[in-house]
């Protein structure tokens, strides 16, 4: 209920931003989610001093969701932004290089929040922000639709973003999973721009990064490079079976065996995780082994 409650807040600050606030753009609306912003902080701090910790995060969280707002209406009050075409809803699903602004504010106030609260859960609209900046922020430095620079950029933006879930993951302890949203997002990122290069690229080496994926999980001891490497490996078996052997029979019957195949080797993971636990324990950083144990 806790998360249920807060995530409806933050989508009715974000996703669910209707069309009839836009006759408020400007001054109006940065003053009214200036209130929401202080309303956000003052509820985390009332549920900090009665130690009340997962409410207090989801608040400070919402507070974070409402900078982008904020910011918009600044930008729709100094004319930064043109009148018509970039209304807030856009935010969500339109590329431009206009958002960046409001990203790189997200991202400033999210960390000064985070060292003020302490809170791992003000990662989660962090993450979002770099999400979004991994595509708007191509726009403002090569200006301009490019296929293969674009899903390059998401590429490196991605392992940047994975690299710095690690860096946290490797820095801090495990009572607070601050790596947790910044490995969901930036392997999203890095899946998504390397899953675009590949329809024009070596299906088979993207098949290869899939599987190291799946590997890599275990070493991390994280499920979304398993997960996503796992949707990669199918994409690549679907690749096969709609162009390679599309005229074979045998091929479904094939992946039909080998899927139940796959379902019978994880019955028996669980001891060989245990023994590559203990194979590769010298190599693994002693944080994370501390969590696999």
């Amino acid at each position: 209920m806790y998360y249920f409650g807060g995530l409806l807040a933050i989508f009715a600050v974000t996703l669910f931003v209707t069309q009839a606030w836009d006759q408020l753009r400007g001054i109006q609306l940065f003053v009214i989610s200036s209130l929401l912003f202080a309303l956000g902080c003052l509820l985390a701090r009332h549920f900090l001093t009665k130690k009340l910790l997962i409410p207090a995060g989801i608040m400070s969280a919402f507070s974070l969701a409402l900078i982008p707002l904020a910011v918009y209406n600044i930008q729709i009050w100094l004319g930064f932004l043109p009148n018509e075409s970039y209304r807030y809803a856009a935010f969500h699903y339109a590329i431009s290089w206009y958002w960046v602004p409001m990203e790189l504010t997200t991202l400033v106030v999210g960390l000064i929040m985070l060292y003020l609260y302490d809170f791992p859960f003000l990662l989660f609209p962090i993450s979002i922000s770099l999400w979004y900046m991994s595509m708007d922020l191509f726009s403002l430095l090569f200006h301009g639709y490019n296929y293969s620079a674009r899903s390059s950029f998401s590429v490196l933006f991605g392992l940047f973003t994975i690299l710095s879930a690690i860096y946290m993951d490797l820095k801090y302890d495990n009572r607070k999973d601050y790596a947790y949203w910044l490995y969901i997002f930036g392997v999203m990122i890095f899946w998504g721009g390397l899953s675009l290069q590949s329809l024009n690229s070596d299906k088979f080496l993207y098949c290869l990064i899939n599987v190291a994926m799946i590997l890599i999980s275990v070493f991390f001891n994280r499920r979304v490079f398993a997960v996503f490497g796992a949707l990669g490996v199918l994409g690549y078996l679907g690749h096969l079976s709609f162009s390679i052997f599309a005229n074979s029979l045998g091929f479904p019957i094939a992946l039909v065996f080998l899927g139940i195949i796959i379902i019978f080797a994880a019955t028996r993971w669980p001891r060989a995780e245990k023994k590559l636990i203990e194979y590769f324990s010298p190599y693994i950083p002693q944080k994370i082994l501390k969590r696999m144990q």
